[in-house]
């Protein structure tokens, strides 16, 4: 499947990592309330929310389109299925804005407190399987390089062990760990336009 000459994953990629890098730039900062209270706040994880729909589709059509080998293949079945467990969890993440008030108050928050245990159950493993495809990918020469691999492991790496520890320790100074994210967005346009031994379908 090709887009204009250009593999359609190639541009989905790109397209995924301009909305992660323009929703993740604009994400507000401060205490939580002060963040849910921000009108940016939904803007921002609405592009993130498009973003990540973006590289879960990308995905998809890299498996379809390209004969992988064994290791690569693998590992981008298991973060297809990750991909898809972060767009739900930034879907929930963009509408807890609306327990901003109870968050205020003291009162009980469904959507911010599911937001928060989605957050620290998927970030770990969306990083887990996305950094095994970068790496099963530099190795057999499939998706990317070692000289642009690392700005891939690193983003994933952060973005996997920020809400464990932001939200499921209360270590708050770890939360410079979420902007460092934005190296995978790197990573991504990277691996868009660098050649690969990976072979289209007929």
């Amino acid at each position: 499947m090709k887009t204009a000459g250009f593999d359609a994953w190639r541009l989905l990629f790109i397209v995924a990592a301009l909305f992660l890098l323009t929703g993740g730039s604009q994400h507000p900062r401060g205490a939580m309330t002060q963040m849910l209270a921000n009108p940016i706040w939904v803007q921002s994880h609405l592009l993130l929310l498009v973003g990540m729909l973006a590289l879960f589709v990308g995905l998809i059509v890299l498996r379809r389109s390209t004969t992988l080998p064994p290791a690569t293949g693998t590992w981008l079945r298991y973060a297809i299925i990750a991909t898809a467990l972060e767009v739900v969890e930034m879907a929930v993440h963009t509408a807890a804005v609306v327990d901003h008030a109870n968050l205020a108050g003291g009162h009980a928050t469904p959507v911010f407190t599911t937001h928060i245990v989605l957050s620290i159950i998927i970030y770990p493993i969306f990083a887990v399987t996305v950094i095994g495809l970068i790496l099963a990918g530099m190795r057999e020469r499939a998706l990317g390089s070692a000289w642009i691999g690392w700005l891939g492991i690193i983003g994933a790496a952060a973005h996997g062990a920020a809400a464990p520890i932001v939200a499921g320790l209360g270590i708050l100074e770890a939360g410079i760990l979420f902007p460092i994210f934005m190296l995978f967005a790197f990573w991504l346009i990277l691996a868009a336009v660098w050649p690969s031994r990976a072979t289209a379908r007929s």
